[in-house]
């Protein structure tokens, strides 16, 4: 064993705390840096394709509930069919699905159907309507859709 002046050990010890103090003050000042839209997409199992590009930002909640935010309304062709963006959006996801969806609604004839929930599995998107699903296949949610210049969002709509 070596024995150190009680001066040096002291010395050392206190070399020892500042130096710990530095790397935690250091690493808890590096910047938050969370993931994208698109990568929080990833991270839940869910394609991108759900949301238009110009959703950029979010607040997610432990408990899985979350409020997002798009640039402006948007509307957008998917599948054959149009779809409204609030400008913003709410619900609680979890692993491969959304559910109590505010803010997203489909044209189905004359009127804007709220989307209340999304669901992914089996290689298919299944986007319910209140009590009614439609299923998609997954291979054609590859890209966001881009938001069709000009067209009036649901929420300055007429049903």
């Amino acid at each position: 064993m070596v024995r150190m002046a009680p001066s040096a050990a002291a010395s050392t010890f206190l070399l020892f705390i500042a130096g710990l103090f530095v790397s935690t003050a250091s690493a808890a000042a590096a910047p938050y840096d969370p993931p994208t839209v698109p990568e929080l997409m990833d991270r839940f199992g869910l394609p991108r394709a759900l949301l238009p590009d110009t959703a950029r930002r979010y607040l997610l909640h432990d408990d899985g509930s979350f409020q997002l935010f798009l640039d402006d309304g948007c509307v957008v062709e998917a599948g054959g069919y149009r779809v409204g963006y609030d400008v913003e959006l709410s619900g609680a996801v979890a692993p491969r699905r959304v559910m109590g969806i505010e803010g997203v609604r489909v044209r189905v004839l004359f009127a804007w159907v709220p989307v209340t929930a999304v669901e992914v599995g089996g290689g298919e998107v299944t986007v319910s309507l209140g009590p009614l699903k439609k299923s998609f296949p997954a291979v054609g949610f590859k890209s966001s859709p881009r938001c069709i210049a000009g067209a009036a969002t649901p929420a300055t709509t007429d049903s």
